[in-house]
Parts: structure tokens; sequence; C-alpha cells
């Protein structure tokens, strides 16, 4: 069955008068064709084969192609106007911002400097997105990064609840329900479009794996992002001088950093190097001050495991560090000497209480060199290999 619409409003969903006759082993179909004024044409008759129903062919004329098109364009319009009064109310907010702080731009030395907590996701959007050009690239940069913010505050508990679930697809579904939330002015943006899109194909992808983030490789996958970052190692450290408190913080981050990474591939962390499966704790980026702290299990934020494995890698390091210290004296006390005192000196507080390395060691050391001293005076004097041969 065929039916061409007219453009007419009264008639432009058409009116289709049909009747059928079906014989034994076919179909005859009697379409009655209407024209834009609303007035039936000539009837024509078609012969459907065996077991074929009638299809509906629906075509528009010209004029009802135009009227639809012309109502789009208004939604459009009024979508897009109200995307301009957003930005326009914005750059308003901006330059008020910018005149009571008396700074000149959205980002000072790289972070915001400007109070989002009040503008809602539609005006960050627009920002965001450079709704008339109305924004530079600071203000555009520190509307993302709000509005990011924003997203991962949102979904974070849902994160964790899948890393200690395996249920990912629960935290797709999530952001898909936040994304659903958006306004108009937001579902206009191309970040909105790209961001939708990543979601739908990794709530799918993560219905298919349960106990692991799905790898979607997708760069506009915000899902995927926020994970990431949460799972990445801190790339700053705790400054000199900072307090056990702080040391211990910044191991416990790092540790659960790994942990996170280690569920999202579907296995767990594990700090027994005799176990053949899981993923080993990596030790690596850690300094032995933070080693220190997790060993003295600072504010008890640290599990038997992890105190064991950090003391482990400590007491391998300064094994190491001796070792070290004895074969570059080639031989010679003094260079020994030295040698030994350089690395006690270069441990923290921490490091020496864990490791047992009181004041006494030093001072041996002293002792030792001092006796040396006086030894290769007495003897006139020689290197430090004639000297060990007297002794």
């Amino acid at each position: 069955m065929s039916a061409v619409i007219g453009a007419g409003v009264a008639s432009l969903l058409g009116q289709t008068f049909s009747g059928q006759a079906a014989g034994a082993y076919g179909q005859r179909t009697v379409t009655r064709t209407v024209d834009a004024g609303g007035t039936a044409g000539a009837t024509s008759t078609s012969a459907a084969g065996q077991d074929r129903g009638g299809a509906t062919a629906l075509s528009l004329s010209a004029e009802a192609r135009a009227y639809l098109a012309t109502m789009a364009s208004s939604a459009d319009a009024t979508q897009s106007a109200a995307a301009r009064e957003k930005a326009t109310a914005a750059r308003g907010w901006f330059d008020a911002q910018y005149a009571r702080l008396g700074i000149g731009s959205a980002l000072v030395n790289g972070q915001t400097a400007v109070d989002f907590s009040k503008q809602d996701r539609a005006t960050l959007a627009v920002v965001a997105a450079g709704t008339a050009e109305l924004f530079s690239a600071d203000e555009r940069q520190a509307a993302g990064a709000a509005l990011q913010a924003r997203f991962d505050a949102a979904l974070m508990p849902h994160a964790v609840i899948a890393r200690h679930t395996g249920d990912y697809a629960g935290l797709y579904a999530a952001a898909a329900d936040y994304l659903g939330e958006a306004g108009a002015e937001e579902r206009a943006t191309t970040t909105f479009t790209l961001q939708s899109k990543a979601v739908t194909e990794g709530l799918a992808a993560a219905r298919a794996v349960f106990g692991r983030a799905p790898a979607t490789g997708n760069a506009n996958d915000p899902v995927r992002a926020l994970l990431d970052r949460t799972a990445a190692t801190p790339a700053t450290k705790p400054p000199a001088g900072a307090s056990a408190a702080t040391v211990a913080s910044a191991a416990r981050t790092m540790l659960d950093a790994q942990a996170a990474r280690a569920r999202d591939a579907g296995t767990e962390l594990v700090f027994d190097a005799t176990r053949q499966s899981g993923q080993k704790a990596d030790f690596g980026p850690f300094e032995n001050r933070t080693l220190a702290a997790i060993v003295q299990n600072v504010g008890d934020a640290f599990s038997p495991e992890e105190v064991r494995a950090a003391r482990a890698e400590l007491g391998q390091r300064t094994r190491t560090g001796l070792l070290d210290a004895f074969n570059k004296s080639d031989g010679d006390p003094m260079s020994r000497n030295a040698a030994l005192l350089g690395q006690y000196l270069s441990m923290s507080g921490e490091e020496r209480a864990v490791l047992g390395f009181g004041q006494d060691y030093a001072d041996g050391i002293l002792a030792n060199h001092r006796l040396l001293s006086s030894l290769q005076g007495l003897l006139g004097g020689g290197d430090g290999t004639s000297l060990l041969s007297y002794i």
C-alpha cells in the first residue's frame, strides 16, 4: 500500500483508504492515493505474490517536506536562542567576576580562579562549547573542567561499587542516567553527542563481560576516563619535610590506585611474591620514606600484607645500598666508611627507625673512620690500599 502525504496542516498525516480482497493463493490490494488537497485520486490494484503481505510505501510531497523542515528549523532556532541567552548571561558573569577579583582570566597558573558552584550544567555546557564565540580558551577549559568534576562527583560512588562488585554495567547505566538529565542546551553540544554515544556503547560492552571494565578504546568515553584518572599513580610526591601523616596518606593513595587498576582489569592486587595469580604490587614508584611510613603503619592505614611487603622491599633496598657501598670502596676502608656514612645520612628518620640504624651506628662509623685516619697518619700516610695491607 502506498500513500502520498500532502503538505496542508489538516492533511499532514494524510488520508489513506484501502480495501483488501484475499484469494486462496494471492492477495489483491486496492489503494487510494490522496493528493495534497485531500481529494481521492485514482484507484490502483496490484496483485501480491503468495504469502506476501501488502507493504506500505510512504512518501511526502515537496510542500510537506518543506513544512517539516520549517518546523525542525524553528525548534533548532528556539534551542539556539536559549543557548545564546545562557551564553550572554555567562559572559556578563565572567566579566563581573574578573572585576571583583582583579584578574583577567578564568585560569591563574593553570588553576581555575573563578567559582562555578552556582552555575548550572547548561551554563557550563554552553561555555565549554564556546557558544556564540563569546568565550576565551581559558574560560572554555575552566568550564569544561567544572563540568567534568560534577560528572566525576556523581559517578564516583558507582565506580567504587563497580570495582568491588565487578558490575561495571551498573556504572555505565548510572552515567547514562546522568547524561539523560541534561537540558536542551547541553544536548545540543558536540561533546554531549559524542559522550552519549560512547556511554551507550560502553554499557553494551560492560553487559557482555562481567567482572572488569570494558576496554572501549573510545577517547570520548567519560566513564573510562574517570576510571583511568582514579587509577593513575599520583604525579606529585610529598615534599621534603612533609609530616609522617602526609607521607602515609600519599602511600595509601598510591596503593589504592594500583588496586583500582587491578580491579578494572578483572583481577586483584597481591603482595605475596609467591602468588601465581593476581597483579603484583609495584613498589618502584615509592620512595624509601614512603615505604617506611607503610611499615610503621602510620594512622593504621595499611593491612598486615601491605606492611610485610613494604618491609621486605625496604630491607632489600638497604641491603643493595650497603653492598654498593662496599663494592665502590674497592677495598679501601676509608672510602667504605665514607660511603656507609653517606647512606646513613641520606635516610629519613622513619627509615632509620624501621631498619634499626640508630645514632650508635653513625657513631661507630665515625669512630672507625677516626681510628683509620690516625693509623694512616702514624704510618706516614699513603693511600687506602696500602693502609689496608697493614691492618
